[in-house]
Formats: structure tokens, sequence, C-alpha cells
């Protein structure tokens, strides 16, 4: 029951960001809505399982600091990673991210936004995570394209 309840208040919560957000993206400048149409075709990409677009939307000096690493993790240990996770045929069913801020500054920027994923093993199982996330970007030869982030899936729904 508590889940029911847990997953009914965060639909709810979804759902007047959802207006909130779609109001804010209205007044959005082209250069956030660059920024943002950015994260939108790589997180299209990586859902169907085109994960090469994981190098192409990231610099070379790529770092990621999920919550759940010590550390930062560079480029070449996320791509083993995402490699890795392919051969336990791990893909993802369903992405959705509603942004909250975007901020541009010349061809620097960043993305904060909550997500929800489900991702399926190669059983069928599936799992559910959502969370925050934050990507700081870097406009390279006039493409926008991602040099860190940092985020995590929510402590409560783990």
């Amino acid at each position: 029951m508590n889940k029911v309840i847990n997953t009914g208040i965060f639909i709810l919560m979804i759902g007047c960001l959802s207006v909130g957000t779609t109001a804010a993206q209205n007044q959005w400048t082209p250069e956030q809505k660059a920024v943002w149409e950015t994260e939108t075709k790589l997180s299209d990409q990586m859902v169907k399982g085109d994960f090469q677009s994981f190098k192409d939307y990231t610099d070379d000096s790529y770092q990621s600091w999920p919550m759940k690493s010590e550390v930062p993790i560079p480029k070449a240990v996320k791509q083993k990673e995402i490699e890795y996770n392919i051969s336990l045929g791990i893909k993802v069913d369903f992405y959705a991210a509603i942004p909250l801020v975007i901020w541009v500054n010349g061809d620097y920027a960043y993305a904060d936004y909550y997500y929800d994923i489900v991702f399926e093993n190669k059983e069928g199982k599936k799992t559910r995570e959502h969370g925050r996330w934050m990507d700081v970007l870097l406009k390279k030869n006039g493409k926008w394209v991602i040099v860190g982030d940092c985020g995590g899936a929510d402590q409560a729904h783990k």
C-alpha cells in the first residue's frame, strides 16, 4: 500500500512540475532550448539502444560523479560500464526527464533535471529508478557536448 501511495505522490509531483516546466520552456532562450535538445537527443538514442551516442555527446574530458561513486569516473571507464551493462543484456525500457534549470553563459551551460528510468535485464525483470541529475556542457565547434555530470537516485526510492 505504501508503494502505491508513494507512486501516486510521485506521479502527482511530476504532473505539477511538468505544468510549471512547460510554462518555463516557453520562455527559454534559443541557447537554453539547444542545450535541452542535446540532452533529449542523447537520452532518446540510449533508449533506442544506440550507446554509441554516448561517445558522440560527451567530450573527451568528460567526468561523471554519480552519488553511488566515491570518486568521479572518467569517460573511458563510463564507456566500459555501459558496454558491461549491454553484455549483461540490460536495456533502457523507458526514460523521461523534466528540466528544472538550464543556465547558459556563452559556451558553457548546465542543466538540472529530475529523471525517471526503467531498466530491463535479459530475464525481463524491470527496475525503476528516479532521481535528480546535473549535466555541465561545453559548446564545441557549434555543438553542445557534456563535459561533466553528477546525480543519482533519490534515497527514498532505492
